[in-house]
């Protein structure tokens, strides 16, 4: 069985491939069906419970494991959710999270499946995910159960399901060059433009915000609601700030075009039935969030005019393809048509473009070719000669432009002057004037070296960082990086004078060797 799976923020959605056509995979608990699962975690003396099972249970740990996961390491251990349950990493309630999306496919879904039986899944990943997330992500699904079939953006993943819907601007004669994306999830922003031409959908340039989507509304709609009980939200407990804001998600959900009140419910243990909030009080406070995502896709548009891409020629622009759960909220849809007119496409079904996306990807019989490329900056702060400040060395930049399907590989090559090397690793969205890292920087661990051969394998390279050793100029250092279809980073450091070596894979905690 092959199937898309798109692990979000607020819901999973999952798409399987069936001679040709890719339908939304139905789930059953206690009678009634859903198209998603959502992405609650609930610690309880047996564990934690997950999904359907942890709202079943009641006092929810987390409305969301992919937000607590978001910018974590995989070994980094998870307080809130460790609490009653033992203890538990970042890696280990993700994999816990999948499992319990495999148990409920099997189980409990309208596919036709036996327990042994291999799964295969494509699946994704936000278009600015850091290395430890897109690592963390593959590992999960893998000790999961699941054969990863490969790794997408998701915006991407909208493209490849827009396509299927818009075949015109596949056929020999179209003169659609690209799509642009706009998916705006439950706690990440992207947007991307892909390519449509030949069937190859390539990412030509994605820009994004972290930590911006629709958890943000329902936390405006959660103020508001606290204003008319007389609370705030600083006085509420998690278990009762993570129930407020799952009511706050529903009423937001269930607004229309020309909804004027939002209707927020199930609110008597604060001593009333609901509450009604005026709409344009909660749209004014969205609206600078609103514009964050339209700023995001005027960046984009001003690097695809410096690549020779004209964003004004319609007909060059297959549309703006909105997908994400929260693309239906009114107020994004208002100001996106303000904007950008005629453009502007909603996907069918926003909340599963993703999910059918990749199941189109994972479907050999379809056709297409999806090529992806860096969308995030990656270097290096390292010594600078005769004994210069640090300086930023930017090993892999985004939009690289070849195919992460076959490996990067990078090298740099130099004489040290210093008995151990001190490398501190960092992604960022954007280089600030210098050429230093810039927009959202990502720190990571820093790795020693030792340069100095008579340092080899000794146990406290920190006491000799900043050490100059003019004597070591006759040993020749190669640092080669390996950027991986998956976008996560191995680095291999040799001394090729003395023949030392040490392989890290970075982002995922150090594990040199």
């Amino acid at each position: 069985m092959r199937l898309g799976i798109d692990f979000g923020t607020t819901r999973t959605a999952v798409a399987a491939v069936n001679d040709g056509r890719y339908p939304v995979v139905s789930f059953e608990v206690d009678g009634t069906f859903s198209e998603c699962l959502p992405g609650f975690a609930s610690a309880g003396p047996g564990g934690l419970r997950y999904g359907t099972e942890a709202a079943l249970a009641g006092n929810l740990t987390l409305r969301s494991v992919k937000a607590r996961i978001t910018g974590a390491m995989p070994d980094e251990i998870l307080k809130e959710a460790s609490s009653g349950a033992g203890v538990i990493s970042a890696l280990g309630i993700t994999t816990e999270y999948l499992s319990y999306v495999r148990r409920m496919i099997v189980d409990h879904s309208n596919l036709s499946l036996k327990h042994d039986e291999p799964i295969e899944a494509m699946v994704a990943v936000p278009a600015h995910a850091s290395t430890a997330q897109r690592y963390l992500t593959m590992e999960a699904f893998r000790s999961a159960g699941y054969v990863v079939l490969g790794l997408v953006n998701e915006p991407t993943a909208g493209a490849v399901e827009f396509a299927r819907h818009a075949l015109s601007v596949l056929s020999a004669r179209s003169p659609k060059r690209y799509v642009i994306v706009y998916d705006l999830g439950g706690g990440t922003f992207d947007t991307a433009a892909v390519s449509l031409k030949d069937r190859r959908f390539e990412l030509i340039g994605a820009e994004g915000v972290s930590g911006l989507g629709g958890n943000q509304f329902d936390e405006i709609i959660a103020h508001h609601v606290c204003e008319s009980l007389g609370l705030s939200m600083a006085q509420l407990d998690d278990g009762e700030k993570t129930r407020l804001l799952e009511n706050c998600r529903l009423a937001k959900e269930a607004l229309g075009v020309n909804s004027r009140k939002i209707l927020v419910e199930g609110l008597t243990e604060w001593g009333q039935a609901e509450v009604l909030v005026d709409a344009h009080l909660v749209y004014d406070d969205a609206a600078p969030l609103i514009e964050e995502t339209v700023l995001s896709m005027e960046r984009l548009f001003d690097g695809l005019r410096q690549h020779g891409i004209d964003p004004d020629n319609a007909r060059e622009m297959g549309a703006i393809y909105l997908v994400g759960g929260s693309v239906q909220f009114p107020a994004v849809q208002r100001r996106l048509r303000a904007q950008y007119g005629r453009k502007i496409q909603l996907a069918p079904q926003p909340h599963a473009s993703t999910a059918i996306g990749l199941a189109i990807a994972a479907d050999p019989e379809a056709g297409i070719f999806v090529r992806e490329a860096p969308t995030r900056h990656f270097g290096v702060w390292r010594e600078g000669e005769g004994g210069r400040e640090k300086v930023f060395d930017p090993i892999i930049e985004k939009r690289h432009g070849r195919s992460t399907q076959e490996p990067i590989f990078i090298q740099r090559t130099y004489r040290p002057t210093h008995a151990v090397g001190l490398l501190r690793f960092v992604e960022c969205t954007a280089f600030d004037a210098q050429r230093g890292p810039g927009g959202e920087v990502t720190p990571w661990e820093q790795i020693l070296f030792p340069y100095d051969p008579a340092l080899q394998g000794s146990a406290d390279l920190e006491a000799h960082v900043g050490r100059r050793n003019d004597h070591l100029g006759s040993e020749v250092i190669v640092e080669t990086y390996e950027y991986q279809d998956t976008g996560v980073i191995q680095v291999q450091i040799e001394n090729r004078t003395s023949g030392y070596q040490r392989k890290y894979v970075l982002g995922a905690g150090q594990t040199g060797a």
